[in-house]
């Protein structure tokens, strides 16, 4: 196996891991915001063009504080919750596998130009 190939197996980990990672982690969480995933991901765009570009924060807390006020009444899914984590144990895992692929990657790499 070339140093290629094994760079593309640890970009490819890595990558998964890096998905299952940030996925396992809005599973977990998933008591602290009232919305599906996409409707998540464009509450914090908003969040962050109000905080970054339009710099209200008073704006940022209020937006913040509503949406924490309606994922206490949606509550928890502690099923989902525990799924979360094993993903985030699994990321972890194909991010170690990556990293430990790049590095036989680097060394095969080296070897080769001695």
């Amino acid at each position: 196996m070339s140093a290629q190939t094994l760079n593309i197996f640890a970009f490819t980990a890595t990558v998964l891991g890096s998905c299952l990672g940030i996925g396992g982690a809005l599973m977990q969480a998933n008591a602290y915001y009232p919305f599906g995933i996409f409707e998540f991901a464009m509450h914090v765009g908003r969040i962050l063009k109000k905080g970054i570009v339009d710099r209200n924060l008073k704006g940022v807390f209020k937006q913040i504080h509503v949406a924490a006020k309606l994922g206490e009444i949606k509550g928890e899914d502690r099923v989902k919750s525990l799924i979360g984590l094993y993903f985030v144990f699994c990321g972890f895992f194909f991010n170690l596998v990556g990293a430990a692929l790049a590095l036989a990657a680097t060394i095969m790499e080296s070897a080769s130009h001695r």
